[in-house]
């Protein structure tokens, strides 16, 4: 990502880039004000009396969820522009057993590492040394030891949001959260309570006053209400800004389509009267001018599909702003009229070098694989693809679409 999530149109890309920066100071700050920057209060956690890495870090994501969605949900967040890691199950299931068994060794996590170390504490440089020294070693490991490579790209799943996996609308999603974490605020600090009085008070722990419960149920209402107004307000119509695309020629479409992509996604917007009496592209999805049609395919394809979209003559070369950016977009320079010429018309030989006779011959090649013609088809020309639905192979979804 290159710029902010946010619409910060008064601002030059180098300072929206500078708002990390900001950003980064304040989160570190915050931190060590809070008392992360101390070993002893983070390892606290992990027996069990002192919650306050848990709160803290719980409400962070509540608010960052939240306010998120709910910016998106309103058309003043881009979440199309925030970068989500993959999932690898397998590799992160053993990858967060060894973080948190380092965790309890040092009493420290990355990013309070670095806070730590800022405030100028030993144990705290050794860990950082220490995270770069584990990164160096895994990197040199995984190229060399067997099955390794293997288990760090074991159990891909892609983007995996969790509402879209349970199949549960976002808002309703983010209100049983927000409800969970009020429950877990207060188990933690029965929990706490218990083992202070056996182990005592951590240094920079939060001192508890008669307004304290009153001000932590204040901040989870007001989330759960924001969850609630996001919940049953309806988002705006946000006209988003078409993207040009790029071109693929007729040709290279062409070796796609004989070397059977499974990610090629092809769609035909020729108006119904272009495509009377003509041939259509072998695969392609008749769209014509069903806009609504074209992007319903375009959200039930897997993100990197590549959709190739022509038309008579290449002039629909934009896509709308609102269509989905994980998938690559191309339309065919020329549109249908250059897949008949350079695709679908044998070539005359007339190249004086080796190239461009061989170039010749491999455009014939794939004339008479499109054509079914009996001109001179050598051996090297790829065998014919599977039989091609008309959809094209992409898992389609419930709502429609090609």
């Amino acid at each position: 990502m290159s710029t902010a999530i946010f619409p910060l149109a008064i601002a030059s890309e180098e300072v929206r880039l500078l708002t990390a920066i900001g950003l980064g100071f304040l989160f570190g700050f915050s931190l060590e004000r809070a008392g992360f920057g101390n070993a002893r209060k983070l390892a606290a956690q992990f027996y069990l009396y002192d919650m306050t890495v848990f709160k803290v870090m719980f409400t962070a994501i509540l608010v960052a969820m939240v306010g998120l969605y709910t910016l998106a949900g309103l058309g003043l967040a881009d979440l199309s522009l925030m970068w989500i890691n993959p999932t690898f199950m397998w590799a992160q299931v053993i990858g967060g057993f060894l973080f948190g068994a380092g965790f309890i060794m040092s009493g420290l996590c990355p990013g309070t590492s670095v806070v730590s170390a800022a405030s100028g504490r030993i144990d705290a440089v050794v860990t950082f040394l220490g995270i770069f020294i584990g990164t160096a070693v895994f990197a040199l490991v995984v190229d060399f030891v067997p099955g390794v490579e293997a288990l760090y790209n074991g159990g891909s799943m892609g983007v995996s949001v969790i509402p879209e996996i349970l199949s549960v609308s976002t808002p309703l999603f983010m209100l049983g959260v927000v409800i969970v974490a009020g429950a877990a605020f207060v188990g933690a600090e029965k929990v706490e309570s218990i083992f202070q009085r056996k182990y005592g008070m951590v240094e920079h722990a939060p001192k508890v006053t008669r307004r304290t419960p009153r001000l932590k149920f204040a901040v989870a209402g007001s989330l759960a209400l924001v969850a609630v107004f996001a919940a049953f307000v309806p988002p705006p119509n946000v006209d988003l800004p078409a993207r040009p695309m790029e071109t693929i020629e007729p040709l290279d479409l062409a070796e796609l389509i004989i070397a059977g992509d499974p990610d090629l996604k092809i769609l035909d917007f020729r108006t119904v009267a272009g495509q009377a009496g003509s041939n259509a592209i072998p695969g392609s999805c008749s769209c014509g001018t069903d806009v609504d049609k074209a992007a319903e395919t375009a959200a039930s394809v897997p993100p990197g599909t590549k959709i190739v979209i022509y038309d008579e003559f290449g002039i629909w070369n934009e896509v709308p702003g609102s269509w989905p950016e994980s998938v690559e977009y191309r339309y065919v320079r020329g549109g249908y009229a250059a897949w008949e010429t350079d695709v679908r018309t044998a070539a005359e030989t007339t190249g004086h070098t080796l190239a461009e006779r061989e170039r010749i011959e491999r455009q014939n090649q794939i004339s008479a694989f499109f054509t079914g013609a009996a001109a001179a088809q050598s051996s090297s020309v790829a065998a014919p693809p599977p039989a091609m639905p008309m959809g094209g192979g992409a898992k389609k979804k419930k709502a429609g679409g090609c």
